[in-house]
C-alpha cells in the first residue's frame, strides 16, 4: 500500500508497505492450510523538505517473514501455529531481529 500522510502546517510524508502470501489449501489433509507470508512493515520513504530535519525517514528496511499451518481439528475448531521473523524491527538495522511463535485456536459456531 501507499499512503501520503499530511502533518498539518509542516508537509507530507510518503509511506509504503507490501506483502505477498502463498497459500497451500488441503496441505496434509482436507481442510488444512499451509502458508508463507513475506512483507514490509509501513516504511517512511519520503518527506517534504520541512520534515527532513525531524529524522523520521526510515534508513533501513524491516521484513516480516511468516509461516503457518492451520490444522482442521474438527468441523468447528482449527489450531494454527505460526512462526514470525521480523528483521531490523522499526526499520532500524541496529535493532536485533525478533522471532515470534504463536498458536491461535478458532472456534466456529
Amino acid at each position: 500500500g501507499y499512503t501520503v500522510a499530511r502533518v498539518i502546517g509542516e508537509g507530507d510524508v510518503s509511506i509504503l508497505n507490501w506483502a505477498v502470501t502463498l497459500a497451500f489449501p488441503d496441505l496434509g489433509k482436507t481442510g488444512n492450510l499451509g502458508g508463507l507470508i513475506i512483507g514490509m512493515e509501513p516504511k517512511v520513504i519520503a518527506t517534504d523538505n520541512s520534515l527532513k530535519n525531524l529524522g523520521i525517514n526510515d534508513a533501513s528496511t524491516s521484513l516480516h517473514l511468516e509461516t503457518f499451518y492451520q490444522y482442521q481439528l474438527t468441523d468447528n475448531i482449527t489450531i494454527t501455529p505460526a512462526i514470525i521473523w521480523l528483521t531490523a524491527p522499526n526499520h532500524n538495522s541496529d535493532n536485533q531481529d525478533v522471532l515470534i511463535g504463536t498458536v491461535r485456536t478458532t472456534f466456529r459456531f
